[in-house]
């Protein structure tokens, strides 16, 4: 069927009758204006979010920053606007847009491009993978929204974002002070209208299992009937759908017969009576296991060893409060409106939610973030991603550099590893010390007066730097090899992989060695399969298996 802003005003109504999904009263508005060189208002994103609270009178000056804000290298200026609506309003609006193509909230109308009706979507939380859906969305945490949206076909007046994306970047941090809206993960949203609808009419307990029993439990909010419902349950992976259950269920729980696999399973609550999605997953990681209880130690247990300082000098004392948590285990153009702009998204995620999970992040030397940024960020990625282990390959890789990261992991008993080619940094060419020296040489500051350093072979000095800075080496399980004689084969590429994460093997591209890490400049960046990085890894370790081969493991 056909389907257009009638249809939308139609499908609007049924989503605000009282307890279908919520009760609804009021809709929150945040708008993104835009002002051409101190022209006519233009919408670059609004975003209606459905609440319980009663509308309020419009401000005169509905915008939250005072004055509007100037996007650098353009003659665009910006403002971020918030105010409450009744529902008849928002209906009067869809109404008036329909017949005259203007789209007029309060007092004063906002340019829009050539909008068109899209059909009902819904959109779960996040799972396991956020997505840039919910950058934009208001706390879609729980079963998920429903969104209604009219989309900018043409988006004649934006796209100067989407043709410099470093300017959309710009402009979502500025955005960001005053609204947490991740347009730059949405870029393909630019210019819409969108209608958030979360369902709040029923929570869902799920995840308890018994064998392969899926148990899942609807609990109605206090004042609402429960009606019949419908669950669904599919296991998706590589483009097959390898287990599939339904059953329908009104009170109580439900148990659904099926096998349980670590990711990619889902489900959708449907209202059989309504004909609407209650809740819905997107593809999830493993639910499993017996309901736990998290519980810490009162007296942590501590590891103890000596650690390089940031700026270099002779090794620190460092005690390292372990964590005590339980292993998870790992797992092994178009004629849809809407497709030709999402092909062309040009951030599969807000930069900022990139940035947070250090899945790029850019270190400008001393123009930018230092190296006390740059190790603080791989010791983020060690608790994030390292509880069943951290490997580090680095040609350049040294006893200072597995200090400074692997014995900072504070996982216990992760399967930690360092390969390294042997290679070291260049002595100074007036001294003929280098900056990697051992202990008491440590900090390197050159005098002009050459002095012959007997040095022991490489793989010897190493051992006893960490000999000697080892500690208690409490909850430690390291093992540290280097690429010695004609063994395996020359390497180049720097990374740090997670080779047991919760969902797959995960690795990140250091971009330079972990000796200068945040000294000069370097992109941290997340590479797209780190199984491939993991079996490479593996494939070189186990031809480095003999004793000539090992520089040091844990005792």
């Amino acid at each position: 069927m056909t389907w257009g802003i009638a249809e939308l005003i139609a499908h609007l109504g049924k989503l605000l009758t009282p307890n279908i999904i919520g009760t609804y009263r009021s809709f929150e508005v945040t708008e993104i204006v835009g002002f051409y060189d101190g022209g006519t208002p233009t919408n670059f994103l609004s975003l209606l979010a459905a609440e319980p609270g009663l509308p309020t009178e419009v401000p005169s000056k509905p915008f939250i920053n005072e004055k509007p804000f100037q996007l650098p290298g353009t003659k665009w200026k910006f403002g971020v606007s918030r105010f409450r609506i009744g529902p008849e309003r928002l209906r009067q609006a869809l109404e008036h847009l329909q017949a005259t193509g203007v789209w007029k909230l309060t007092s004063t109308a906002l340019k829009v491009g050539k909008l068109t009706a899209i059909p009902p979507q819904f959109v779960p939380p996040d799972a396991y993978e956020p997505h840039p859906w919910n950058g934009v969305l208001k706390n879609n945490f729980f079963e998920g929204s429903h969104v209604l949206e009219l989309f900018d076909t043409e988006k004649s007046d934006h796209r100067f974002l989407l043709a410099e994306p470093k300017q959309l970047g710009e402009l979502a941090t500025l955005v960001r002070q005053y609204a947490p809206l991740g347009i730059d993960g949405l870029s393909d949203r630019i210019g819409n209208l969108l209608i958030q609808f979360p369902v709040t009419v029923t929570a869902t307990k799920f995840g308890r299992h018994n064998g392969n029993i899926f148990a899942f439990e609807p609990t109605w909010r206090p004042g609402t009937p429960a009606r019949p419902l419908r669950v669904s349950w599919e296991n998706y992976d590589d483009a097959t759908i390898e287990n599939y259950a339904s059953t329908g269920i009104e009170i109580g729980a439900a148990n659904l017969p099926v096998h349980l696999k670590r990711s990619g399973a889902r489900y959708v609550v449907w209202d059989e009576q309504n004909s609407v999605i209650l809740g819905a997953t997107a593809e999830n990681v493993f639910f499993g296991g017996q309901v736990s209880i998290t519980s810490h130690t009162i007296n942590p247990k501590t590891r103890e060893f000596l650690k390089p300082p940031i700026e270099g000098g002779p090794l620190e004392p460092c005690n390292l409060v372990l964590n005590d948590e339980a292993p998870t285990p790992a797992r092994s153009a178009s004629a849809n409106t809407k497709e030709t702009w999402r092909a062309e998204r040009i951030f599969r995620d807000s930069l900022h939610s990139i940035h947070t999970r250090k899945e790029f992040v850019q270190y400008k030397g001393p123009a930018g973030a230092g190296r006390s940024e740059a190790l603080e960020d791989i010791q983020w990625l060690m608790r994030a991603h390292g509880r069943n282990g951290v490997w580090l390959w680095d040609p350049y890789l040294s006893a200072r550099d597995v200090l400074s990261t692997l014995f900072l992991c504070a996982w216990p008993d992760s399967d930690l590893r360092g390969l390294s080619d042997g290679k070291a940094p260049p002595p100074c060419k007036h001294c003929g010390k280098r900056p990697d020296e051992p202990l008491s040489e440590a900090s390197h500051e050159c005098t002009g007066e050459r002095s012959d350093v007997e040095r022991k072979p490489w793989e010897l000095e190493q051992r006893d730097i960490l000999e000697q800075s080892k500690g208690n080496c409490e909850g430690l399980k390291l093992e540290f090899r280097v690429r010695d004689g004609g063994a395996g084969w020359p390497f180049h590429d720097r990374f740090i992989i997670f080779p047991a994460a919760p969902v797959n093997a995960m690795a990140w591209s250091l971009g330079t060695s972990v000796n200068s890490l945040g000294h000069q400049h370097h992109i941290l960046q997340k590479v797209p399969d780190g199984a491939l990085i993991r079996e490479a890894f593996l494939e070189l370790w186990n031809l480095l298996d003999g004793p000539q081969y090992l520089v040091w493991k844990t005792p």
